[in-house]
């Protein structure tokens, strides 16, 4: 990442993006998801869609949780993950207003584990008491 917050070719929800565009955008709540690994590895591909998957069936949009692939084979992946001491891949750190929430370093996490960092981003179920 440059002094501007550019990545080049990260993956952002799926869909690369090109050099020059501001991929870690400014969230309401800046509740951001860091997936760090590589793209022919399964186990970080699984890690990307798990997330999507989740973050969806929460009803929670794409707007309100910045979700980032950072490719370790990259200068700037890896600098992003030396300061998140990534060691091993796939790694995943959630963050808010700066502060590291959780973070899983080789592994996929499982859904259970990092629910409970968006139940205030769900929509209310109707018929729900808050």
């Amino acid at each position: 990442m440059n002094s501007e917050g550019i990545i080049p070719h990260a993956l952002v929800w799926g869909y690369i993006i090109k050099e020059e565009t501001k991929v870690e955008q400014q969230t309401a709540n800046n509740m951001k998801v860091k997936v760090f690994g590589k793209p022919g590895c399964e186990f970080c591909k699984t890690t990307m869609k798990k997330f999507e998957t989740f973050l969806s069936r929460w009803e929670i949009k794409p707007e309100e949780v910045g979700l980032t692939f950072f490719d370790m084979e990259t200068a700037d992946g890896l600098a992003e993950g030396a300061f998140y001491s990534v060691t091993k891949i796939p790694s995943t750190v959630i963050e808010q207003d700066s502060d590291v929430l959780a973070h899983w370093h080789g592994k996929v996490p499982l859904s259970s584990e990092f629910q409970k960092f968006f139940e205030a981003l769900k929509p209310a179920s109707k018929g729900e008491v808050n």
